[in-house]
């Protein structure tokens, strides 16, 4: 089975007023990667879109949602705050469905890294905005991961 953790694409400069600055969207820049993800992701197989509340995340998959049919649903266990803990119980729970889950820049590496002490291995390196980690789940356990970043996906 395969999981995506997608990067939020680009969304401007955070504001200072707001810790968590949830309500910022995405900048033209990042409606495009959103446009090219769903593109690149368009023909997976996948039970669920999952993302971080944070406007930016939901609006970098819901082309993909839109595409595959499927609803963008908010889970604040990937929020840009969440623990390690219940970001991977998320991960987890959709490991026979699959799912892309939209986060942030400090929830996917740690995930990722998580994973990595398990046994999963990695190709490619990064998280950068609007970038894509392909995981695949075998016989119980996550076994590899492979990073694209924005100009690596398929157009």
């Amino acid at each position: 089975m395969k999981l995506y953790l997608v990067r939020h694409a680009h969304a401007g400069q955070r504001m200072s007023s707001d810790r968590h600055d949830k309500y910022r969207k995405l900048s033209d820049r990042g409606h495009d990667a959103a446009q090219l993800i769903s593109t690149s992701l368009g023909g997976i197989e996948t039970g669920a879109i999952i993302s971080s509340p944070s406007t930016r995340c939901v609006q970098t998959v819901e082309p993909l949602a839109k595409e595959l049919g499927l609803e963008v649903i908010e889970d604040e266990r990937i929020w840009e705050d969440a623990s390690i803990d219940e970001a991977i119980e998320l991960l987890m729970e959709n490991t026979e469905r699959g799912a892309v889950l939209s986060s942030h820049g400090n929830i996917i590496p740690e995930m990722l890294h998580y994973l990595m002490q398990r046994g999963m291995t990695t190709k490619g390196r990064g998280c950068a905005k609007g970038s894509v980690w392909t995981l695949t789940y075998k016989g119980g356990q996550f076994t590899k991961a492979k990073y694209q970043g924005i100009d690596d996906l398929p157009h």
